[in-house]
């Protein structure tokens, strides 16, 4: 999850700090430079992958240092940072949102650590104003954590709280990535205006949201101490009110080669990093190099020299499940079925990173909750051995159930072919209760494609434009009309086969003929 550092640099920062002894001069800039070097020191142990930019900002903003993981960079530009004029905060954050499209896009959840100096510089009217042009909430998942460089008991303080409160508020976004629960950020008021207090307050935010997920690996008798990299989120069922947290020990299940796997939705993705390489003892490669570099003798001994303590003492040479799993996974081209939890899976595989290193590396993508999360593959709490000599078929698995009204699959390559196969709906929509069964059937067809590419937000829609329809209807329309429209709209939207691929739906059944006649 990478983090942006907005600074203020403003005027009022560079205001002097009196102090009790007199013995070193700070202002609120320097205070500030010395919490956000505490925070570069915690990522230095605890999350060194960690992808880092600092903004600067005034009345304009500046990117001063680009997203890097060397913070050694940042440490070296903070003291170089030049005072401006006066604070700005709708035009840091939209600064903030334009690099973090340009880097990540807007399925990237981001951290944005706000560090001011506790002054909007405006009146309640003016604070008003700043509220409703703030660029939130953002095109992207995001939380916004505020460090107020003041004393906790100054008035302009109490002045900015309900603009500081209000942009961690609205910083919260799912709309991209509604499977994923992100907590909401919160303000860290130093204790009193000085260096250690600021250090503190910096040092509870990380302690919440910085940090590490230990879990265990295991495949039948194998098993790891791995760290999960950025830390997973809670997730959430589409539709459902339950949550899911990630287990502290994940089951390699089975496996499955990649070009049957696809490509999946996953709703984060996480680094898998061996204990020892956590620590920064070693790297993946020295491992994997040192791990088959021992061939046995005739004697069954080793051809080097038996292991000593010495060498059991360096961990890149001792033999890691980790290691064993990302060379199967790569040479064979194949995919790890994990269970994370009760109904939630997720896929493993070899991953190598687009950059001079090219880093070759495990990569844990959690998939949505729920059995239906690869619809081509068929349930996944179904999926079983392949038997040796049985004529298996190729995926996607063909379900036991037939479904009503086949017809051709949905190609929506061009914006028009989506409309117009939302139109042929709504035609049919028009013309009941004569076009039942064809609404059904072009319903059924519609729903498969959209579950089948993750595309819910259609049926929300098509649910939405039936209603219209249905409160559109003339009053000399047979009742059987609105009833049929009303209870499509409410099967589309129904949470329980949301994403059950399987399910089909089905016409109201009434039998509106013997009713009316025994009236």
């Amino acid at each position: 999850m990478p983090t942006v550092i907005l600074l203020d640099v403003s005027l009022s920062m560079s205001r002097p700090v009196p102090s009790a002894d007199n013995t070193e001069n700070h202002t609120r800039l320097t205070i500030a430079a010395a919490a956000i070097n505490a925070f570069l020191d915690y990522l230095t142990v605890h999350a060194k992958l960690e992808y880092v930019a600092l903004v600067t900002f005034s009345s304009v903003y500046e990117v001063s240092v680009p997203f890097t993981r060397d913070f050694d960079s940042i440490k070296t530009k903070l003291p170089q940072l030049e005072e401006g004029d006066k604070t700005c905060i709708e035009t840091a954050l939209l600064g903030v949102n334009q690099l973090v499209l340009f880097e990540w896009g807007y399925q990237t959840p981001v951290q944005i650590i706000l560090v001011t100096d506790g002054s909007s510089g405006t009146g309640a009217i003016g604070r008003n104003r700043i509220i409703q042009a703030l660029p939130l909430p953002p095109p992207y998942s995001a939380k916004i954590h505020v460090l107020p460089i003041v004393s906790p008991h100054d008035t302009c303080l109490q002045h900015a709280m309900p603009l500081y409160q209000k942009i961690v508020d609205m910083a919260v976004n799912t709309s991209n990535n509604s499977n994923a629960t992100l907590s909401r950020g919160a303000i860290y008021c130093p204790d009193q205006l000085s260096v250690p207090s600021a250090i503190a307050a910096m040092t509870r935010l990380c302690e919440q949201h910085y940090q590490e997920f230990w879990c265990s690996l295991k495949c039948g008798q194998l098993e790891a101490r791995v760290q999960l990299f950025p830390a997973p989120q809670t997730a959430a069922h589409e539709g459902l009110a339950a949550t899911y947290t990630l287990a502290h020990q994940l089951h390699v299940v089975g496996f499955i080669s990649q070009q049957d796997l696809g490509t999946p939705i996953a709703i984060s993705k996480h680094l898998v990093i061996p204990q020892a390489q956590a620590a920064g003892t070693n790297n993946a490669s020295r491992e994997n190099n040192n791990y088959g570099s021992k061939t046995p003798t005739k004697e069954g001994s080793s051809s080097e020299s038996t292991t000593t303590e010495e060498d059991m003492s360096d961990p890149s040479k001792v033999p890691n499940f980790c290691v064993l799993l990302h060379g199967a996974l790569k040479v064979e081209g194949m995919s790890a079925i994990v269970q994370l939890g009760a109904d939630w899976w997720g896929t493993l595989s070899a991953w190598c990173e687009a950059s001079r290193a090219r880093r070759s590396c495990l990569l844990l993508s959690v998939l949505r909750p729920g059995a239906s999360a690869a619809p081509w593959l068929g349930p996944l709490d179904q999926l079983g051995p392949v038997d040796d000599g049985a004529s298996t078929e190729s995926f996607p698995v063909r379900s036991w159930r037939s479904y009503s009204g086949g017809g051709s699959g949905c190609a929506w390559a061009r914006p028009h072919a989506l409309l117009a196969d939302v139109q042929k709906v709504l035609r049919h929509a028009r013309k009941l209760p004569d076009k039942t069964q064809h609404l059904y059937k072009e319903l059924n067809r519609l729903r498969r494609a959209a579950i089948s590419l993750g595309f819910s937000e259609l049926l929300t829609c098509v649910g939405s434009a039936l209603e219209r329809e249905c409160a559109a209807l003339p009053a000399t329309a047979p009742p059987e009309c609105a009833l049929q429209l009303a209870h499509a709209a409410a099967a589309l939207r129904d949470p329980r086969t949301a994403l059950d691929i399987k399910h089909t739906l089905q016409p109201l059944a009434a039998n509106f003929t013997v009713t009316s006649m025994s009236h």
